[in-house]
Parts: C-alpha cells; structure tokens; sequence
C-alpha cells in the first residue's frame, strides 16, 4: 500500500523542483545572451571610440589605481606615435546616470566626446543625442540629400577642441545648454570633466 505524502512535505518539495528549474533556465538564458550582449558593447565601444578621436589608428587599453578604485583608459596611436587618451566619465542628471566617453590629445584638449548611455526626459534631456539634419524639402524633393554619416550631435560637437574644465554658459562656461534640460547639460560637463581630471592623474603615475 502506498503511502500519500503529507502537504506539509509536499509544497516544499514542489517549490523546490519549480526553484530549481528556474535557476536552470535562468543560468541557460544567461549564457545565450551574454556572448551577444559583450559583442554589442564592443560594436558600440569601438564606434564610439571612432568618434571621440577619429585621427587615431589605434587605441592601446591601460589602468591606473586612483582613490582606491581601478580607472581604465586607452591610449590613442597614430601609427607608432602616441596621440592622446580616452577615458569615459560618468554625471548625475535629472533623471538618469549619464554616460560619457571622452577623446583629448597629448595636451589633454577635448578632442570629440560621445554620449554612451542616458535616460532623460524624452523631448527635453535626451537631445543631448539630438542629431539635426540637414535636409530639406528642397534636397528631398531634388534628390540632393547630403550625406550624414559623419553627422553628429550639435550638443557634443561644442566640446570639440575645448579644454576642461567646461561648464554651460549659464555657470560662465562656453557650452551652450539645452533649453530646458540645464541639468542635463550639466552632468555632460561634469562627465567630461571627470574623465579629464582622471586620465592626467592616470597619466602622471605612468610617467
């Protein structure tokens, strides 16, 4: 005769079965998708990297110990010569961490910045990425378009050749805010600023 497992046993072990099982899916789904979210950062690092300092034919990744945490950057080569560094640096804006990669030359001038990741207010902080284009119902209609594969966000372009620190013109600075999302370009400058101020205390202590 065959003896019924009590519910007190029962409801554990079928609770254990379902945790187990979905920590199996969960440890598959993990190793899926990995490999293919680790290519698709380094697409979009590698782009980014291309933007930030289009001159360089190469970038050599370095790290540095400062204030306790390990800080990572690349150097920049044009050929066999070193060009300049890129690091990323990171600000608080009005609602979201926003993400920024930085390119300066040996002088530590700004050299291209690109926005890597941010979740503003639609319409108002995230034209941070805000690309305006050239075309026209003109250039539509006459088929002229003109090519903008290059073309990139009027915000981020403002810091080419500019030397940190920066700041918006509201703080005495010489980047142009986005109306309306102030905070938002604020925590651009800020992000510059601190991968500037990060890569010349890195690079110091390699000298």
């Amino acid at each position: 005769m065959t003896s019924k497992i009590p519910d007190w046993l029962k409801f554990p072990m079928v609770l254990f079965v379902v945790a187990v099982v979905s920590a199996a899916s969960l440890a598959g789904l993990w190793a899926l998708t990995t490999p293919v979210k680790r290519a698709i950062e380094g697409r979009i690092t590698e782009d980014a990297l291309k933007v930030v300092f289009p001159s360089a034919t190469s970038f050599v990744e370095k790290s540095a110990a400062i204030n306790g945490h390990t800080f990572v950057y690349r150097e920049a080569m044009d050929g066999d010569e070193l060009a300049g560094y890129v690091a990323e640096g990171m600000g608080t804006g009005y609602s979201s961490i926003l993400k920024v990669m930085v390119g300066v030359d040996a002088d530590f001038v700004v050299q291209g910045i690109k926005v890597l990741s941010q979740k503003e207010t639609p319409g108002l902080g995230d034209k941070v990425e805000e690309i305006i284009s050239k075309k026209t119902w003109g250039t539509v209609l006459f088929g002229t378009n003109p090519d903008e594969t290059d073309l990139r966000p009027w915000f981020q372009q403002q810091f080419d050749g500019q030397q940190a620190p920066v700041d918006v013109q509201k703080d005495g600075g010489q980047i142009e805010a986005i109306t309306g999302a102030t905070i938002s370009s604020r925590a651009v400058c800020k992000a510059v600023n601190q991968a500037v101020e990060e890569l010349k205390t890195a690079v110091g202590s390699d000298e």
